[in-house]
């Protein structure tokens, strides 16, 4: 058995709560890249070594916390990309509506 190093770094570190990590391609844009959504609603990109917002749709998406005094299963959970993303631009998210 071989005895392998490993070194991670963080890509990101301003985000709270991701739920969601998934990668495409912009429409009209020639580099993939890393979208990261939250669950209190927003969504985030990583492109040319800065984040860029995608959406933001928190003031849609159910107030985490405030019934039970913590976070839950609610909020921005799910984000999907048309397999013609590139060229449509449709996308498709599941959250906890207010």
């Amino acid at each position: 058995m071989r005895n392998i190093s490993v070194d991670l770094h963080p890509l990101i570190t301003i985000l709270n709560l991701p739920t969601v990590i998934k990668t495409a391609y912009l429409p009209g844009d020639t580099d993939e890249r890393l979208f990261i959504a939250t669950q209190v609603g927003e969504i985030y990109y990583l492109g040319n070594g800065t984040v860029e917002p995608f959406l933001n749709i928190t003031d849609q998406v159910i107030e985490l916390g405030k019934e039970s005094g913590g976070y839950d299963e609610r909020g921005l959970l799910g984000l999907a990309f048309h397999p013609n993303f590139h060229n449509n631009g449709l996308f498709y998210i599941h959250y906890s509506h207010k």
